[in-house]
């Protein structure tokens, strides 16, 4: 009986056999999708789960030295926290061992002769604000969308592990922005969907709360985030009781000693002893025809007026008010005429 030969994935394993071509992904591109399976796709050729696509095989791209004051940032840039550290060390590279890899860009459509960055902003900004260098080298990329650009950006940086969880949610929304679906924004990122809320909550906290994480983002992951989101309430003002414990808790956590258990119990403790507004009730305002009373969840408004014909124009501006703030009436009413004296009746209540 002939001897059955070892399988090629057994010597791959023994490194009896050394693969000859890289088994890494391009650059550019994500691997070929097989037909029949959905992959990460660009911003253009981002499809509906389940569809299949052929992606392009990558082409060479020319490389050039462009002046840095030409680049234009990524309007949907998948980074967000730049601090002046990460600047500072970049240009520091730079400057002791020069740039190694070339940055990549896109060409402008709306201001001809400038480019758009697609990977490789934190040197850029260290070139401007430092000085560093007045030239750098750079892929160009021609045709891109500003979402193939920034999503190449957010895979490239993803593979390299230099976002945090408060890029990531940022880019997310800015993604939205652009019309795209939380199912499109899913399948583009590889972030499962019911995920994207909890980056929501993060990306959505008030400015003086994002300012704190800003201090340590690596620390705050997007868990951190939906805690601290619990104890503002939309729109809140920075002077919101809510927002100030948030932004106490971030600050304390952004300090390094502390677990995101202390982080959830200190935000289960404030909710547990938040006050509770109170609502007033009684008369509110009252006139020489009656009054207008605020009593628990109940308006109540009763006016005494004698002229029909005021009486009448008055009831149809409340209506028309009434129907402007969404309080709406049963289909099918009808203006009641009331008698101008019917039995002791006082005439032209309302």
């Amino acid at each position: 009986m002939a001897r059955i030969p070892p399988k090629l994935s057994g010597l791959v394993k023994s490194g009896a056999v050394v693969a000859a071509t890289p088994v890494q992904d391009l650059a550019d591109f994500s691997a070929p999708v097989a037909t029949g399976k959905t992959g990460t796709l660009l911003g253009s050729q981002a499809l509906a789960p389940g569809v299949a696509a052929e992606l392009p095989s990558p082409a060479a791209h020319a490389v050039r030295y462009i002046a840095v004051d030409l680049i234009d940032p990524n309007p949907l840039a998948p980074r967000a926290v730049y601090t002046p550290e990460m600047i500072q060390a970049r240009a520091d590279d730079l400057r002791t061992q020069g740039q190694h890899d070339p940055i990549h860009v896109t060409p402008n459509p709306a201001r001809p002769g400038r480019y758009i960055i697609c990977d490789g902003w934190t040197r850029v900004q260290a070139c401007l604000v430092h000085g560093t260098l007045k030239t750098l080298r750079a892929e160009v990329h021609q045709g891109l969308t500003h979402v193939d650009s920034a999503i190449f950006g957010y895979q490239q940086n993803e593979g390299r592990k230099q976002h945090c969880d408060l890029d990531r949610a940022m880019f997310f929304e800015k993604l939205k922005g652009t019309g795209l679906s939380a199912v499109q924004v899913s399948t583009l990122t590889g972030i499962p969907e019911n995920r994207l809320s909890m980056y929501k909550a993060l990306a959505q906290l008030p400015a003086v709360v994002v300012q704190q994480i800003e201090k340590a983002p690596e620390l705050f992951g997007y868990n951190a985030g939906a805690q601290l989101a619990r104890l503002c309430p939309a729109n809140a003002a920075a002077s919101d009781p809510g927002v100030v414990k948030a932004a106490r808790i971030a600050e304390a956590f952004a300090a390094g000693d502390k677990t995101f258990k202390w982080l959830k119990a200190q935000v289960e403790t404030f909710l547990a002893h938040k006050p509770r507004t109170v609502l007033k009730t009684g008369a509110n305002f009252r006139y020489p025809e009656g009054f207008l009373r605020g009593r628990g969840d109940t308006v109540q408004l009763e006016l005494h007026i004698d002229q029909p014909e005021r009486q009448a124009a008055l009831l149809e501006e409340l209506r028309t008010f009434l129907r402007e703030r969404g309080i709406v009436e049963f289909s099918g009413a009808t203006v009641e005429q009331l008698p101008v004296a019917d039995q002791g009746t006082d005439p032209g209540q309302a």
